[in-house]
């Protein structure tokens, strides 16, 4: 049977902490604190903090914006520190600049995870303006691979790319055939999101599933995630854009085992945070 979603212990797959207010952007000011509060109010043991691959995501000074990669990747170590573990920060990636070469995207991850302890990478195709299967991003893949980490991929087509569908999950699985499972598909795959129908890895519902919701109803977005596959299904909400009653309302509403309910807001983050596969893709 289904019970309250506000109550239930979640991993939120998928929120932004943002240290600044800037103009034309959907990010609103979220510091730590901030961030941390909400989870308390709404059962959220942890969260994967994931950066955008932007180099004005976060403040910084003219020396760090030299190589703005590196200072953002330093900032998100420093907000899961303090943090005391509660936020699980992922690094950025950059496929021009100092990291034109496999060597330095190497250098970054092994930093980034290792010295750093970074939880996983983000890969935002459509910041960057490129395809997910652009050979540029293949020695991200197969650093965040050797590292044994998830990546999540923004995955989300816009008309205000080049690429339109650069980020679409068929390129994403395109991008990682052959390889780890461990992946996220951030945002359901957007307007293309039946392509995850036909997908591995995992599917975060940030965004999406509220437009399904208020487009298609409660019982087709519970019929999608179903036939997606409940094993591969990330509680995510994309915080601070989405506030988390507004997933609270959509969860509600649906009839989930007791089971259901906890790989869904839960195990499967658990499960991808400690580098392993969906169960139902091993």
């Amino acid at each position: 049977m289904s019970r309250r979603w506000r109550g239930i212990r979640k991993i939120d797959a998928h929120v932004h902490v943002v240290l600044h207010e800037r103009e034309s952007t959907d990010l609103a000011l979220n510091p730590p604190d901030a961030m941390l509060r909400a989870m308390d109010e709404h059962g959220v043991e942890r969260a994967i903090a994931v950066p955008i691959n932007f180099p004005d995501y976060f403040p910084l000074n003219p020396s760090e914006r030299a190589d703005w990669l590196r200072a953002n990747n330093d900032v998100q170590a420093r907000i899961a520190r303090d943090a005391g573990g509660r936020l699980i920060a992922f690094a950025d990636c950059r496929i021009d600049g100092p990291y034109a070469t496999r060597s330095a995207v190497g250098e970054e991850t092994r930093r980034a995870i290792d010295e750093l302890g970074l939880g996983g990478l983000k890969i935002h195709p459509y910041n960057i303006d490129v395809q997910a299967t652009d050979a540029r991003l293949d020695p991200w893949i197969g650093a965040a691979g050797t590292a044994g980490v998830p990546i999540v991929f923004h995955a989300n087509p816009s008309g205000y790319a080049t690429a339109f569908h650069g980020c679409a999950p068929s390129r994403i699985y395109e991008a990682m055939h052959g390889r780890s499972l461990c992946f996220s598909v951030a945002h359901m795959g957007g307007v293309s999101f039946l392509e995850t129908l036909a997908g591995g890895g995992y599917v975060d519902v940030s965004g999406t599933l509220l437009w399904l919701a208020d487009l298609y109803g409660i019982a087709f977005c519970e019929r999608l995630l179903r036939r997606i596959g409940i094993d591969r299904i990330l509680f995510g909400t994309d915080f601070p854009i989405y506030s988390y009653e507004a997933y609270e309302r959509v969860f509600d509403a649906m009839q989930w085992a007791d089971d259901e309910i906890e790989r869904i807001a839960f195990a499967n983050a658990e499960r991808m945070l400690r580098g392993l596969p969906p169960v139902d893709c091993e």
